[in-house]
């Protein structure tokens, strides 16, 4: 699979035209730049995700990849298992057909199926293995709780659901100060501080976070029996919840 590797410009003179971010072809096309350049820990949370497949994963099941993006998450299942089944979610049509095009070539396409669908309205069945990566944080907290609620029902017994997020403080000194070492890490990897503010406003209202104790809850609440928080990277974190 061929990444595209277009540098993430989108923001360079700042967010001139006042909209909200979306998923859109402008996006697609330069996101393995923007996610590597902005998320702490990215590619350690995509080895993790090998690492957890290797051993959770159930033959004859099916692995889920919601919030697929470019479906960098859904690789790292197709790397640990032969026998893997995917099936990958998204919304955005730019990130479904970009899929498609990237995974037709590789010697395991046809154990992933790629959707372009709400991941509210989509139907998990059968599942060992549900990865949810940062996508939570873009869902209003009905959605949250209700999805978290579909994806144990989908989930067979010792199944998993992997969920990396951005979270913040409940103390506002320390999210402040995270805050600020989050803003230098993004300077440190070539974004101006006018490419930061401007994705910063484009973000507003779009992306909520929440503290990570709330996602322990919602996971005790939808029924998973342990949760565990096995990356921490400045306000980033992965977690698994095993049912």
């Amino acid at each position: 699979m061929t990444p595209m590797g277009k540098q993430d410009k989108i923001f360079e003179e700042g967010n001139l035209s006042g909209l909200p971010f979306t998923f859109n072809q402008e996006v697609t096309e330069v996101f393995e730049d923007m996610i590597n350049r902005s998320v702490p820990g990215y590619r350690t949370s995509l080895r993790l995700i090998t690492l957890f497949t290797k051993h959770y994963y159930q033959s004859d099941t099916t692995c889920y990849d919601i919030g697929c993006s470019l479906g960098a998450s859904s690789l790292s299942m197709l790397q640990a298992k032969k026998d893997v089944k995917i099936i990958a979610i998204d919304n955005s049509e730019a990130m479904i057909e970009e899929c498609k095009n990237r995974f037709q070539n590789l010697p395991q396409s046809q154990s992933i199926q790629f959707l372009q669908q709400d991941v509210m309205e989509a139907e998990l069945d059968n599942a060992s293995i549900i990865v949810l990566n940062y996508l939570i944080q873009f869902l209003d907290l009905e959605q949250r709780e209700r999805l978290f609620d579909k994806i144990f029902s989908a989930l067979l017994p010792g199944g998993i659901l992997i969920l990396s997020e951005k979270i913040h403080y409940k103390n506002s000194f320390e999210s402040n100060r995270i805050f600020r070492t989050h803003h230098k890490f993004k300077s440190i990897n070539g974004y101006s501080d006018l490419e930061i503010s401007g994705k910063r406003d484009s973000l507003e209202g779009v992306l909520i976070t929440e503290p990570e104790e709330d996602h322990f809850s919602r996971g005790a609440r939808a029924g998973f029996k342990s949760s565990t928080k096995i990356l921490s990277n400045l306000n980033f974190r992965t977690f698994i919840f095993c049912k």
